[in-house]
């Protein structure tokens, strides 16, 4: 595989850095002024700004040090370093855009950061729950989609959820459920249901954008054909509509007879020709058609292209198997 050593290319260097941006925008701008409080540390650290006006960046930034530090002890470098990146660049965002800090109180020779931070605030969008609960969702679904899709993470609640997978064993879904909880109690308890229900909300619709910047919207689709005529219609596939297709064999578990069946993956403007194509061939064809999120290959997008790894790190692996069959062999 032709990638370079480097795990940080360049265009990930542009997706942690402007999915950083972003997200430090869309607590500024949506979540912050409207009392919206996120899942993870940024949850937690907009109910004390709430509560005690401490800057959200700060906190943020402060409670990730601490975390990743936990997390190079306990369980490893690997992508603590773009986890790092991601919560510095996103904090001061966060804090610049609200124009969290008065320099000029702190010293007369700072003032001159004040009108650097005027250029960066930002007035909030929006003061209608409903479109900051939707837009706030999207732009925060895009950001943090941006981040994952290089291997970073952002950090907070998702490295105590790696903790407490290593240390103790518990599934990762379980222990980020109960920590997210946790986090939306403690903002019905502090900002009052009603808010805390528009968080909730909040959080389902930037989960469902992450998984469309990571998989793609739905333009594939798997499609199953049970037929008597295999031959005949997986050679129209291939020569009409240029795609691969590949035969089964399955056996009807009320009738007990063998049954043909073709699985082929198509993008969904091809569909139509599809099924023209296949009662053309065998009108009493039986046909499942599912969503594929992604197909990845000949044809469709390059495997490679999708790929975000450290080459050190498998090459690492590679060597250390390597190493334990050599002494396995020579123990032999």
């Amino acid at each position: 595989m032709d990638k370079p050593k480097d795990s940080l290319r360049f265009l990930d260097f542009l997706y942690l850095t402007f999915g950083s941006w972003l997200l430090g925008y869309c607590v500024a701008a949506f979540t912050a002024p409207n009392h919206i409080v996120p899942v993870g540390l940024t949850g937690i650290a907009t109910i004390l700004y709430g509560i005690k006006q401490v800057p959200i960046g700060l906190t943020i930034l402060l409670g990730n040090i601490i975390l990743v530090a936990m997390q190079v002890k306990m369980v490893g470098k690997k992508t603590a370093w773009k986890t790092i990146y991601v919560t510095v660049v996103s904090s001061v965002a966060t804090d610049l855009m609200m124009g969290a800090y008065n320099f000029s109180s702190i010293s007369p020779y700072l003032s001159f950061l004040d009108s650097i931070e005027k250029h960066f605030a930002v007035n909030p969008l929006t003061n209608d729950l409903f479109l900051t609960t939707l837009y706030g969702g999207i732009f925060s679904g895009i950001s943090m989609g941006m981040i994952f899709k290089t291997g970073g993470t952002t950090g907070g609640t998702d490295i105590i959820t790696q903790i407490v997978h290593f240390k103790y064993k518990l599934p990762i879904a379980h222990v980020s459920l109960c920590l997210n909880a946790v986090v939306l109690l403690a903002c019905a308890y502090f900002k009052g249901m009603h808010i805390a229900m528009y968080s909730l909300l909040y959080v389902y619709v930037s989960s469902k954008v992450i998984d469309m910047v990571l998989e793609g919207i739905s333009n594939f689709r798997t499609v199953f054909i049970f037929t008597s005529e295999p031959d005949v219609i997986g050679w129209a596939i291939i020569e009409d509509l240029r795609r691969g297709v590949t035969a089964l064999e399955g056996i009807g578990i009320y009738s007990g007879k063998k049954t043909n069946v073709l699985m082929t993956a198509i993008k969904r403007g091809e569909l139509p020709l599809l099924r023209t194509m296949v009662y053309e061939y065998d009108p009493k064809a039986f046909l499942i058609v599912a969503d594929a999120r992604q197909v990845l290959g000949q044809g469709f997008t390059k495997l490679e292209d999708e790929i975000r790894f450290d080459t050190s790190e498998v090459e690492q692996r590679k060597q250390a198997q390597t190493l334990a069959k050599n002494s396995a062999s020579n123990q032999n």
